[in-house]
């Protein structure tokens, strides 16, 4: 199968664009619903406002169309507009370009896709005969450099990432082959730390060799989240007024308050020297296909150029479902292993990760404002920008931290 791509609004190097790159082949392989994608309406890219983890509540809605199969649609209304699953013409175009990329790998469609629609995302599963699953996804305008992200390191560490069969970085489209189960269903049925400290380190390695590609990543368009910037992010949050409410006032005043200890934090962690990469912002065993040395990474939607240990936040966070603290201790330091063939001591590590843990929930925040235009400023998405706020505010930022 041949991938390809076009490139007509983000500037991507020569073998993204079209047709400049062969692809693995081999037909696919059944898949479940992933847990995480993302979509965007028409052709904009302008008004970047997320994707995040899968704790909205989801319902079959009265919405039909004869294209495609709403099988699974958030019940939250936009505030203005229409998402993507209510537009006739969004719909036509998803499905002629899914027929025709198809067709330019040798597949064909062999029934109507089945599409799942949130806020942050749209996903639709495409039946393709004995061949089995691909997976369409789109982008809102805040993550809509992830089909072009994904074909970069399916190039830079193609073991890391799923199989792309085709990308379009104007609509922020993507089709990929279906790439099995997903590591929580490993997890699940077996709580070996062994299973996800093979992924952990892969993915730490590839941070460290992309810390020198962050030029070509922010010319990507995956957002700059490095420490030095999130003080004016958390300004520029607790300047919105439908924020503030939804915080409360005592939090509000006390998340003016910690701004002279952010800025303190980010001094510090900046201090350690360590490089700058690309943060996933949200890896979790449902992100995950597969598990150990076979391990992909899926739903880089949430991605970010940050502290590499700003990882960290999510990945023990959502490990306690399944591990105990001596487990997920092994789990952090076996993460922070490759950093110790630059010279660093595993005790300044440690510290640099309790630094990096501690402001991510701003990094995380952010990721809420990558909604559809049409959902930006719901009461859904200011709740969850902060949800993760708060926990700026927690003596345990892995613990549970909701609001009052």
């Amino acid at each position: 199968m041949a991938f390809s791509s076009s490139s007509r609004s983000v500037m991507l190097p020569l073998w993204v664009r079209r047709g400049a790159i062969a692809r693995r082949s081999g037909p696919a392989r059944r898949l479940r619903w992933p847990a995480v994608f993302c979509a965007r309406p028409g052709n904009a890219l302008d008004g970047a406002v997320v994707s995040c983890e899968d704790d909205a509540v989801s319902a079959r809605a009265e919405t039909t169309s004869p294209v495609m199969d709403m099988v699974d649609l958030t019940p939250v209304e936009p505030g203005a507009g229409v998402p993507p699953w209510r537009d006739p013409r969004w719909l036509a175009e998803a499905v002629a370009w899914i027929d025709e990329r198809l067709g330019a790998v040798g597949l064909r469609r062999s029934s109507i896709p089945a599409l799942r629609g949130r806020m942050w995302s749209v996903v639709a599963r495409v039946p393709v005969g004995a061949h089995g699953t691909v997976w369409f996804k789109a982008n809102p305008p805040g993550s809509a450099f992830e089909p072009g992200l994904i074909a970069a390191l399916g190039q830079w560490a193609p073991g890391m990432v799923p199989p792309v069969l085709a990308v379009d970085t104007e609509r922020a489209w993507m089709l990929a082959s279906d790439a099995g189960s997903r590591l929580h269903e490993v997890l699940d049925r077996d709580p070996d730390p062994a299973h996800l400290i093979p992924v952990l380190q892969r993915y730490a390695r590839l941070q460290r060799d992309l810390s020198t590609r962050t030029g070509e990543l922010l010319a990507l368009g995956v957002p700059d989240l490095r420490p030095t910037t999130l003080p004016e992010r958390l300004e520029t949050l607790l300047a919105d007024q439908a924020l503030l409410a939804a915080i409360g006032e005592t939090r509000s005043e006390a998340l003016h308050g910690f701004l002279p200890k952010l800025r303190e934090r980010c001094a510090l962690l900046d201090a350690f020297g360590i490089a700058a990469s690309l943060d996933h912002n949200d890896l979790h065993p449902n992100n995950v296909f597969g598990s150990g040395d076979s391990g992909l990474v899926f739903d880089w939607g949430d991605a970010s150029i940050g502290h590499p240990f700003s990882t960290l936040l999510v990945v023990l966070r959502a490990a306690r479902a399944h591990f105990g603290a001596a487990d997920l201790s092994r789990l952090r330091a076996a993460y922070l292993e490759p950093w110790l063939g630059d010279g660093y001591r595993l005790a300044e590590l440690e510290r640099a990760a309790d630094l990096a843990i501690r402001i991510a929930p701003i990094s995380r925040a952010t990721t809420w404002r990558r909604v559809f235009p049409c959902f930006a400023g719901v009461e859904e998405s200011n709740a969850s920008v902060a949800r993760w706020l708060v926990h700026l505010l927690a003596s345990d930022p892995l613990g549970e931290f909701e609001l009052a």
